[in-house]
C-alpha cells in the first residue's frame, strides 16, 4: 500500500477510537481542535512509521495518543490507560469480526487497500452507534465505581489483543489463514473475564448491601422505638384532652386545647415525615443525621416537593451523597454562633422534569475564590488531613447518573441543588 492510503485507514480508525473514547469519559471532545490536533499528530507518525518500516510503529502511536488525551484533557494517568484499554479492546474485536466476515465474500486474503476502507468504514459506523446508545453510559458507571476490578479484566483482554495486533502489524496472512480460530480464542477469553468480572462485581455489590444493613439497622430500630414510645404516650395524650374538656372555662379551653394539639403535632411531625420515605436506607441516613443535628442543637426540617421520587443512587451512594452533603451542613451551621440561627433544610422531590435533592444550612461562609474549588479533589475550607474529598465524592456520584449539581446563596444560607 502507499503512504496516503495507510494515511486514510489510520484517519478512520483514530476517528472511531475518538467516537467511543467520548463515550466512555465526557472531557473527551471529538469536534473541537484538540481532537483535530491529536488526529493530525497521529497520522504524521502513522505515515512516517510506515515509510520507515517500523513494527512497533502502532505501540508508539497507542502510546503518543494517550499522553495527548492526558495532556490536552486534563485527565488522570490511570484513568487514560484503564479507557484505553477499553477502547483498543472494542475497536480491536470489531476489526476482527468484520474483517472475518468480508473474507467470507471475497476469494483472496490478501490484506488490500479497498478490504482496508470497507472494514474501517464499518468500525466507524459501528462507533457512531456506540457514541449513540445509552447502554455505554452504564459502562461509564461501573468504570468509574469498579476501577480495580475492571483494571485487571481489562488488562488480561487487551494483552491477547496487542499480541494480535502486533501479528497483523508484522504478518497479515496469518491472521487471515486463522482468522477463525483467533475470533474463537479471543470471544472466549473475554467471556470468561466478563463472566468472573460480573461475578466479582455481584459479590461486591452484596457485601455493599449487607455493610449498611448492618450499620443503618440500629438507627431503623431506634425510629420504630420512638414510634412505639410515642403511640404508648397517646393514652396519656387522650387523658390529657380529656382533662382539658372538662375546663369550665370553654373559651380558655379550646385556647389550651389547640396549643396542646399543635405541640403534639410538631412533635410527630419530624418523625412522621421521614416515614413516607419508602427506601429504608435514605429514611435511617436522614433520621440519624436529625439526631445528631438535634444534639449540637441545629434545627433540621425536611421538606418534600409534591411525591417522594425514586431517586438513580444504589444503597452506598445514598450513604456517601447524603452523608457527606449532610455532614457538611451541620459542620457548617454549628458554626454559626446564636443557636437560634442554626438550620438546615433538606427539600426531596420532583421540580418540573428532574428528581431534586436541595440541602441548605446557615453558616459555612464561602469567599468567591473557594467557589471555583469547592467540588476539587483534596480542597477543604477546613483544616486537618483527610478533608477536601466531601464534596467530590458528591460531584463524582451526581456525574455518574448525569446529574447536576448546584450551588447557590440566599440571605445567610448556603444551598446545594441536586437534578437528577
Amino acid at each position: 500500500m502507499q503512504w496516503y492510503e495507510i494515511g486514510i485507514l489510520s484517519t478512520l480508525e483514530i476517528l472511531s477510537m475518538l467516537l467511543i473514547w467520548s463515550k466512555l469519559n465526557v472531557k473527551v471532545k471529538l469536534f473541537n481542535n484538540k481532537s483535530i490536533y491529536i488526529l493530525f499528530v497521529i497520522l504524521t507518525t502513522t505515515i512516517t512509521f510506515f515509510i520507515n518500516e517500523v513494527d512497533i510503529g502502532f505501540l508508539i502511536n497507542y502510546i503518543i495518543l494517550c499522553i495527548m488525551i492526558i495532556l490536552l484533557f486534563k485527565i488522570p494517568t490511570i484513568d487514560v490507560i484503564l479507557q484505553f484499554f477499553v477502547v483498543m479492546s472494542i475497536i480491536a474485536s470489531i476489526q476482527l469480526v468484520f474483517t472475518y466476515i468480508l473474507y467470507w465474500f471475497i476469494s483472496s486474503k490478501d490484506f488490500s487497500f479497498s478490504n482496508g476502507i470497507i472494514v474501517n468504514l464499518t468500525i466507524l459506523i459501528v462507533s457512531l452507534f456506540i457514541y449513540k446508545s445509552i447502554i455505554f453510559d452504564k459502562i461509564q458507571q461501573y468504570l468509574y465505581k469498579y476501577k480495580n476490578y475492571i483494571t485487571l479484566v481489562i488488562i488480561n483482554i487487551s494483552g491477547v489483543i496487542l499480541l494480535l495486533i502486533y501479528i497483523w502489524q508484522t504478518n497479515k496472512d496469518i491472521i487471515g489463514n486463522y482468522m477463525a480460530y483467533f475470533i474463537l480464542a479471543i470471544f472466549i477469553w473475554e467471556a470468561l473475564n466478563i463472566f468472573f468480572l460480573y461475578q466479582t462485581i455481584c459479590i461486591k455489590q452484596q457485601q455493599q448491601t449487607i455493610d449498611i444493613h448492618k450499620k443503618y439497622t440500629p438507627v431503623l430500630k431506634s425510629m420504630v422505638h420512638e414510634v412505639r414510645r410515642k403511640q404508648h404516650d397517646f393514652k396519656n395524650y387522650l387523658n390529657t384532652l380529656y382533662g382539658l374538656v372538662h375546663n369550665e372555662d370553654d373559651k380558655k379551653a379550646k385556647e389550651e386545647i389547640k396549643e396542646y394539639i399543635e405541640k403534639l403535632i410538631d412533635d410527630i411531625k419530624p418523625t412522621d415525615k421521614l416515614l413516607n420515605i419508602k427506601d429504608q436506607v435514605l429514611s435511617a441516613i436522614i433520621y440519624s443525621k436529625k439526631a445528631l443535628a438535634d444534639e449540637k442543637k441545629i434545627c433540621f426540617d425536611v421538606k418534600f416537593l409534591s411525591e417522594m421520587p425514586v431517586y438513580p443512587l444504589e444503597k452506598h451512594e445514598f450513604v456517601e451523597l447524603f452523608g457527606n452533603l449532610l455532614d457538611n451542613a451541620i459542620e457548617a451551621a454549628e458554626t454559626t454562633k446564636i443557636e437560634d440561627h442554626r438550620k438546615i433544610v433538606l427539600t426531596l422531590g420532583i421540580e418540573g422534569d428532574f428528581k431534586v435533592v436541595e440541602i441548605k444550612n446557615t453558616g459555612g461562609k464561602l469567599q468567591n475564590e473557594e467557589i471555583d474549588k469547592i467540588f476539587d479533589r483534596g480542597f477543604s475550607t477546613k483544616n486537618g488531613k483527610h478533608r477536601g474529598y466531601g464534596l467530590y465524592t458528591v460531584k463524582k456520584i451526581v456525574n455518574r447518573h448525569n446529574g447536576r449539581v448546584e450551588l447557590s446563596f440566599d440571605g445567610d444560607y448556603i444551598i446545594f441543588k441536586i437534578l437528577f
